[in-house]
């Protein structure tokens, strides 16, 4: 067997000897991953920017040639409602609008997280004000658009196991002003303003095999089995797959296909949301920390698409200049070296990079869904 050192050389190797080119370069350009996905039954997406789809040309280009599906934040409830009166739909539509002209889907994301509830609704004056707030919020929204989005991410980020409660659940506005009780309300209100649209609860912080994530996915299965046993509406699980090369010694292929395997036995599909890899602690040199972050990729992947329930994978970004871990906001993706990270399938300048390679391997050994 080889040493880990040994299939990190060969990995360098391999990324050293594949392509960087500009798209618009005369060399043939790679199979976008949305025909390698499709092949298999499954469906590839991104998160993008809603300004620079028309301000940024080439990243235009590359998020049309590449993705079958897109996500942006433009539906967070505080960017569509920053006032209590008023409700702007504008930057959605415009979103959704480019999206469909390609022949692309949209995925609403998200309308309940805490994180992005607006001002005004922690400053309601009771639980009854709260409630019919969020009713009118999640109503609206889903009429608005029903018939016409993927799916929705209703709530994201309700657990929270350091938060101290029996429950398991964060403490975010929607709980201080109604309790537990709105996660219920919102899919209900979701479910019946748009029937056909696919109900998905958004989480993070379950991939790998240790304590603190072991606790999650205990308290993920409590949420759910909780949903069942009330009659609450849910198509999908969106597990969001925010990796990082310094801890896949962590990753066990068994538990996180156990996990998933779980997940599918409750009925339910499975997304991956929000992927993308961290090289904080990975070599200063390209090739080398490149083969690292494609292999984590790869390994991840290999798991999740051999689970039949794993129907849509979406990267958190598609270029290393549109990524939360670049942006320098937190300080958990920051490299102590002081270079730029390199999280994604397409390197600053819209090249394919090892991490592209990866993933398309992953998509099209993934076993074909069927239907």
């Amino acid at each position: 067997m080889l040493s880990r050192r040994a299939l990190l050389r060969a990995a360098a190797q391999g990324a050293a000897a594949w392509p960087l080119l500009p798209l618009s370069a005369g060399a043939a350009a790679p199979r976008p991953l949305r025909e390698i996905a499709a092949s298999r039954g499954l469906l590839y997406g991104t998160y993008v920017r809603g300004e620079m789809l028309g301000t940024d040309p080439r990243y235009t280009e590359l998020a049309a040639r590449e993705a079958a599906l897109i996500v942006c934040s433009c539906p967070h409830w505080r960017n569509i409602a920053p006032t209590p009166t008023k409700v702007d739909y504008s930057k959605v539509e415009a979103a959704y609008a480019w999206a469909r002209a390609r022949g692309m889907a949209y995925r609403g994301h998200a309308l309940l997280w805490g994180e992005a509830a607006p001002r005004w609704f922690g400053e309601l004056p009771d639980r009854a004000a709260a409630t019919r707030a969020l009713e009118e919020h999640i109503a609206g929204t889903c009429r608005h658009f029903a018939g016409r989005l993927h799916s929705w991410d209703v709530v994201n980020e309700a657990i929270k196991i350091g938060d101290g409660r029996p429950d398991r659940l964060r403490r975010n506005v929607f709980l201080d002003k109604i309790g537990p009780e709105y996660l219920d309300l919102a899919f209900h209100t979701a479910r019946a303003s748009d029937p056909r649209v696919k109900l998905v609860y958004n989480e993070f912080d379950v991939e790998y095999d240790i304590p603190h994530q072991r606790n999650n996915r205990a308290a993920l299965f409590d949420l759910l089995d909780g949903f069942k046993k009330r009659g609450t509406p849910i198509d999908a699980i969106g597990i969001q797959s925010h990796l990082a090369t310094a801890r896949m010694g962590d990753f066990s292929e068994r538990v996180f296909r156990d996990f998933l395997r779980d997940l599918a036995d409750r009925g339910l599909e499975i997304m991956l949301t929000e992927l993308d890899v961290t090289d904080r602690g990975s070599p200063s040199e390209i090739a080398p920390r490149d083969a690292e972050v494609a292999s984590c990729y790869r390994r991840y992947l290999d798991v999740a698409l051999a689970n039949p329930a794993v129907t849509t994978v979406v990267s958190w970004g598609l270029t290393d200049r549109n990524s939360w871990i670049t942006s320098g906001t937190y300080p958990e993706t920051k490299r102590q070296d002081g270079l730029p990270a390199r999280p994604l399938a397409f390197d600053a300048d819209c090249r394919p990079k090892p991490a592209y390679a990866a993933i398309a391997a992953a998509l099209d050994g993934a076993p074909r869904r069927r239907g």
